[in-house]
C-alpha cells in the first residue's frame, strides 16, 4: 500500500454536513451489510520510544509497528507503516494468529528485533470508510476514539479524525470539502497524540499545536 496521507480534526457536530456533501462524490464502504467497523490497535516501541521520538523530530522513513484487530471480522495483522523522506507513506501488513508470528515480518521491514519492542499505547475506535465513485481516494472518518496504556485511559467522543489515502494529494476531492468548513489538514499521529495525552509530561514541542487543535475540537464538539 503506497498513498498520500492528508489528515483532518473535526468536530462532531460538523460530520453530519460534512457526509451529506459527500453522497454524490463517494460511497459507503459496505461488508456483510455492515457500515461500521470497531478497530483495536496495539503500538510497539522501544523503552526509550525511538519510535515516537523519530517523529517528534521529524526523521525521515521513520515507521510505526502496530498489530491491529478488526473486531467483526475476526481478523488479525501485524503492520509496518513506513513515512518516506518523500513524505510518502508505504504501509506492509500481514496476517496473523498472534503475536509471535510478527518477529520475522518486523525484522524484514524496520531491522529491528520484536523482543527489543513493547506495547506502549493501546486505541480504539470505530470507522467507516467512503470511496470516491470515479477517483482512487479513500476517506476514512474514525469516531469514539479511547486510548489505554497501562492503567492509564482517555477518551475523545466529540471529534472525528478523517483520513484521506491517494496517490496524489494534489487532487484529492474531499480538500474542498473541507475548505468549505474553514478547516485545515496537519500533520497527526493518532500513535502520538494518544502517548501525549496519557502522559503530559513527554516532550511534545513539535506536537503542541497539533495536539491543541485536537482539544479544541473536542472541546467545541
Amino acid at each position: 500500500m503506497n498513498r498520500k496521507e492528508v489528515k483532518y480534526i473535526v468536530p462532531i457536530a460538523l460530520v453530519d454536513l460534512v457526509l451529506n456533501d459527500c453522497k454524490n462524490q463517494y460511497d459507503l464502504l459496505k461488508i456483510d451489510e455492515l457500515t461500521t467497523f470497531n478497530y483495536s490497535t496495539n503500538y510497539y516501541d522501544t523503552v526509550d520510544l525511538k519510535l515516537y521520538f523519530n517523529h517528534h523530530n521529524g526523521r525521515g522513513n521513520r515507521f510505526k509497528i502496530r498489530e491491529r484487530k478488526y473486531a467483526q471480522m475476526d481478523q488479525k495483522y501485524v503492520e509496518v507503516k513506513t513515512k518516506t523522506n518523500k513524505n510518502q507513506t508505504i504501509k506492509f501488513r500481514k496476517q496473523i494468529e498472534n503475536w509471535s508470528e510478527s518477529k520475522e515480518f518486523i525484522h524484514d521491514h524496520t531491522s529491528l528485533i520484536e523482543s527489543d519492542l513493547h506495547q506502549s499505547l493501546c486505541s480504539e475506535y470505530t470507522r467507516i470508510t467512503l470511496l470516491h465513485k470515479q477517483r482512487i481516494e479513500k476517506v476514512t472518518l474514525d469516531f469514539n476514539l479511547s486510548f489505554f496504556e497501562k492503567e492509564k485511559s482517555i477518551r475523545y467522543n466529540n471529534l472525528v479524525i478523517i483520513e484521506v489515502k491517494a496517490e496524489n494529494s494534489s487532487t484529492i476531492y474531499f480538500n474542498t470539502i473541507m475548505k468549505k468548513y474553514k478547516i485545515r489538514s496537519g500533520s497527526l499521529s493518532k500513535y502520538c497524540l494518544g502517548l501525549i495525552a496519557l502522559n503530559p509530561t513527554l516532550k511534545k514541542n513539535n506536537f503542541k499545536l497539533i495536539f491543541n487543535q485536537f482539544i479544541n475540537a473536542n472541546n467545541n464538539g
